[in-house]
C-alpha cells in the first residue's frame, strides 16, 4: 500500500470512509437510498442465431425463406439507473454522441 497519496486519492478515501460510516449507522435503510448507473454498448441489430430461427414443419411444407442479414456496425450506449427495487429509468444515447457530464438522472437526497 502506498504511503504517499495524492490529493485526489485522499479525497476518495475520505468519501469511502464517510459512506461506510453512514452504512454502519443506518444499515439497510442506507442501501435503499443508493442509486447505481450502468452504461452498456449495444448494437443496433443482432442477427438471429440458427437455433433461434429453427421451426417445426411438416414433411411436405415448404421451407421458410431466410434472408441473410449482417450485424450492424452501429453501436449505441444504453444508460440504466436502478436502486434496490429495480430499474428506475433507461435511456439510449444517440450514435456519435459522447457522455462526459455527470448523469442527467442524478438526484441528491437531504
Amino acid at each position: 500500500m502506498p504511503h504517499d497519496f495524492s490529493e485526489e486519492q485522499k479525497c476518495r478515501r475520505l468519501e469511502i470512509a464517510q459512506l461506510l460510516h453512514r452504512f454502519r449507522e443506518e444499515g439497510n435503510e442506507f442501501l435503499q437510498k443508493v442509486v447505481a448507473t450502468d452504461e452498456t454498448r449495444i448494437r443496433d441489430f443482432e442477427p438471429e442465431l440458427k437455433s433461434q430461427s429453427s421451426d417445426w414443419r411438416g414433411k411436405v411444407s415448404p421451407r421458410p425463406k431466410k434472408f441473410k442479414r449482417a450485424q450492424s456496425n452501429v453501436k449505441q450506449m444504453m444508460i440504466s439507473e436502478y436502486d434496490c427495487k429495480g430499474v428506475i429509468i433507461t435511456d439510449r444515447v444517440p450514435s456519435g454522441t459522447t457522455v462526459t457530464a455527470p448523469s442527467i438522472f442524478a438526484k441528491t437526497e437531504a
